[in-house]
Order: structure tokens, then sequence, then C-alpha cells
């Protein structure tokens, strides 16, 4: 008996499939998108705004000319443009309702802030090829945070599947959404997401600062950082923590 397959058929029918899917999400996307920004308190939105837009004006002064580079700091360099972007794609993420890949990438930038505050204090060699050390260094936030973004990065419980969104059909099965869903857990997201962006922004501030000397005016980054920071207060997305008599300290997570 021949082979009956037909494989120009089955490749059409795969063709089809694909782009229909890539179709589907598409629309799935922009409607989920729509939902969250329907959603989104007026005030994380003006904060999303600020923040965004505080993340780009710092980030483009490093298209200027270091006079005095080095190791490190070409390493740090190429870190914070990588959480920049990092930092976008998340955006999308969240409000697109793929919040286990957005958690994941919230990670990766986590760890990518550790290592540029390690690049600070430590020889290269003693951190290539090693694990920045969240916790270490972001003490009670790392330890709040982390572990929550490891475990969802790691599917490491049957509960990260609740990220995907439920949806019920109409012969009573229930189960995940193949294409995103606006989920509730989406703020929440946001929030974590937003939390280790302030830190990196503080950062970024401060090594400009250092690498460009008088040549960085960075008076007007500095108040809508201040400003930026109350915000985030305001809209619960952190929360400054009082020391004793009264001032405020550093951040943590909501």
């Amino acid at each position: 008996m021949g082979d009956t397959f037909d494989h120009k058929s089955n490749i059409d029918e795969l063709i089809r499939g694909a782009c229909d899917f890539q179709a589907d999400l598409i629309r799935a996307r922009a409607k989920t998108q729509e939902i969250y920004r329907s959603k989104e308190p007026v005030k994380h939105n003006s904060f999303r705004i600020t923040l965004d837009g505080l993340i780009v004006r710092t980030s483009q002064v490093l298209s200027n000319r270091i006079e005095n580079t080095n190791e490190k700091i070409s390493y740090q360099i190429s870190l914070v443009i990588s959480f920049v972007r990092t930092h976008f794609i998340i955006n999308d993420m969240i409000m697109e309702g793929d919040l286990i890949e957005a958690f994941t990438l919230i990670r990766k930038n986590f760890e990518s802030l550790t290592r540029l505050h390690e690049i600070d204090s430590n020889p290269l060699l003693k951190l290539l090829k090693k694990t920045p050390n969240v916790i270490n260094l972001f003490k009670e936030g790392g330890k709040k945070l982390y572990p929550t973004l490891s475990e969802i990065a790691h599917f490491g419980t049957p509960a990260v599947g609740d990220l995907l969104t439920i949806t019920s059909n109409e012969d009573g099965r229930v189960g995940p959404s193949i294409v995103p869903v606006y989920n509730p857990d989406a703020i929440a997201c946001y929030d974590r997401h937003a939390y280790v962006s302030i830190y990196f922004v503080f950062w970024l501030v401060q090594f400009l600062k250092n690498v460009y000397g008088e040549q960085y005016d960075s008076k007007k980054d500095e108040r809508t950082l201040l400003s930026m920071l109350r915000m985030a207060e305001e809209s619960g997305i952190i929360e400054l923590k009082p020391e004793e008599g009264g001032k405020k300290n550093h951040a943590a997570s909501s």
C-alpha cells in the first residue's frame, strides 16, 4: 500500500492554523489592552506615563560620549540598555494579558538591577558567571518579591496557572484561555514591575552623574523622580516606611 499522506495539504492546513491563531492573538491582545486601560486607576496611569518618560529621557543621555570609560562602565551600559528594552516589553505584556511572561521578565530586570549595584562595589572577576544576589542587596523587599517572581518563572505551583485566566465554556468545561484575556492580577503585576523600575531610575540618575559629571544636569530628572515617588506612594505602588522621628526611608513593594 502506497503512502497516501498528502504532505502539501498538511502544510497548507498548518499554515492556515498558525495564521488564524496569530490573528486571534492580535485581536485578543488588543481587546485585553483596551480593558486594562479602562480599569487602570487614573493615578496609576499618570505614574506609568511619568515613569516611562523618565526612563526614556535618562537612558537617552547615554547617547552622549563618555570621556573616561572602562570595562565596568561598558558592562553597566549594556545592562541599562537591556533593562530599558525589557521594561517596555513588560509594559506591553501586562496590558495585553501575558502575565506569566511579564512576571518572568520582571525577575530578569530585578536581577539586572542587582548586578548594576554589584558592579559598583565589587571587582568584575568576583561577579562573572554568578547569579546576582537579589535578596542580599534588596533585603526585605527582595525576600518578599524575588521568591514570588521565581515561583512564577519556574511555574513552581499549580496556582501560577491562575495567571493564564480561567475561562468557562458553554459545555461546562473550565480551563486556562489559550489566548490572552484580561486578568484582575494585571494591576498587581504592574506594581511589582514599577517597584523594580523605580529603583532602576534612582540608580541610573546617580550613574549618569558619576560618568558625565557636570555635563549631565540632573536637576530636572531628580525633581521628576521625587515627584514620581510621591505618585507611586499615593497609588499604593510602593509604601515608604517611616523611620524613627517620623522621617521616611526606603520603599517597600506593595
